[in-house]
């Protein structure tokens, strides 16, 4: 090969490389309009009666119905934040995330998780629901989240 050929096919890919990143960039851009317009519409709610108590190493299911508004079960993350109060004051936190179980009408979506908390002692949990794609540089980089 010579080197105007090389120089020629470096040249392609480059071209094809700024091709696919503008590409990506205007995917991204059209998908955060998308879920930027349907986000007031999502919604989520408990469907299971929440226990006020939990005995260390029992398992809690916990199930939430979310109305993603026309936004697909893959565009968002559903999030269970587990909190115990440790002695100096700061929580000790941990995150579980929901797994989509299929569709249960009304435009909802079903997330399910089987929480068995590793932690003895006094346990806060509060569920979110926010965008998720594998472009964000940051998972809450849009500042939109939805809390049950």
């Amino acid at each position: 090969m010579h080197h105007a050929e090389a120089l020629g096919t470096a040249s392609r890919q480059g071209h094809r490389y700024t091709q696919n990143a503008d590409d990506a960039a205007k995917a991204m851009a059209a998908w955060k309009a998308t879920v930027r317009g349907a986000w007031s519409g999502v919604a989520a709610r408990r469907l299971d009666a929440p226990k006020a108590r939990i005995q260390f190493g029992e398992t809690l299911p916990v199930e939430v119905a979310v109305k993603l508004n026309g936004l697909s079960p893959r565009d968002v993350c559903v999030e269970l934040l587990l909190a115990r109060g440790a002695r100096d004051g700061s929580p000790v936190q941990h995150t579980h995330e929901l797994s989509h179980t299929g569709e249960i009408g009304n435009g909802e979506s079903r997330y399910v998780v089987d929480l068995k908390p590793g932690l003895a002692g006094r346990l806060d949990y509060r569920i979110r629901v926010y965008p998720r794609h594998e472009l964000l540089t940051h998972p809450f980089e849009m500042g939109l989240c939805c809390w049950v």
